[in-house]
């Protein structure tokens, strides 16, 4: 994965998400977000989704800019992958209806074809007893993989999580982060914004600190916990290990 973003801005009335954000990474298959709440990682994410538009500022992934105007946009959506922090699921349809339903509807493929793709991504996460269950009968882990095979599902460019376990008990957060360790193990090119430290320094190629809307320091995970540079880093790591 590739990624350059470059004098990033976004604000919201008087509030700068961003607040002329850069940060570039290559040769890298996972970078992680740290930061605290309201710093501007969800804005980010939004953005490289192709679901927020900036204010200012470029981004560009694999070297293929991101342009915001709504055709691009619209194929851009269908190469990424997105796990947001409260599932999004269909309540009325059954975990194999809410994987096939993105394959038909915007990516093209029959029924019976999105049903095998559907049935693999749930085998994939030892999900295929489930299949038939709709997302109230399924625990918080269990609708947060199926998120992530949704996402999955389509063979997205790239995937993008938004802390895919906030709202999670300790014991349901483990089973979906070992989910996203396994995508890392696989090679899979993801942004992920987590509060989960030690996950961070476990799974990330680079992590970047991004607070008051930019990126305080970005680097590989051991220089970044062992050895932090920038005085905003210290603060954050100190309040939160």
């Amino acid at each position: 994965m590739k990624l350059e973003v470059t004098h990033l801005s976004r604000a919201f009335g008087s509030h700068k998400a961003l607040d002329g954000l850069s940060l570039a990474i290559e040769n890298a298959h996972s970078l992680v977000l740290v930061g605290p709440s309201g710093g501007g990682k969800s804005t980010l994410l939004r953005i490289l989704a192709g679901l927020e538009t900036p204010d200012s500022g470029t981004v560009a992934i694999n070297d293929v800019p991101l342009l915001f105007d709504e055709p691009q946009l619209l194929q851009h959506r269908r190469r990424i992958g997105v796990v947001f922090q409260a599932f999004n699921l269909f309540p009325h349809l059954s975990a194999l209806e809410n994987i096939t339903l993105p394959l038909t509807a915007v990516h093209g493929h029959t029924r019976s074809e999105a049903q095998d793709i559907a049935m693999e991504q749930l085998r994939r996460f030892q999900l295929e007893a489930k299949a038939a269950q709709k997302p109230a009968a399924l625990s918080g882990g269990q609708r947060q993989r199926i998120a992530i095979a949704r996402a999955l599902a389509v063979q997205p460019q790239m995937l993008l999580l938004d802390e895919p376990t906030s709202a999670l008990d300790p014991s349901m957060t483990a089973e979906v982060l070992e989910t996203i360790a396994l995508l890392r193990d696989q090679g899979r090119d993801f942004v992920l914004a987590t509060h989960e430290m030690s996950f961070a320094r476990r799974v990330a190629d680079r992590i970047a600190l991004v607070s008051n809307g930019r990126v305080a320091e970005l680097s590989e995970p051991g220089p970044f916990f062992d050895t932090p540079i920038s005085p905003v880093t210290r603060e954050f790591l100190a309040k939160v290990v």
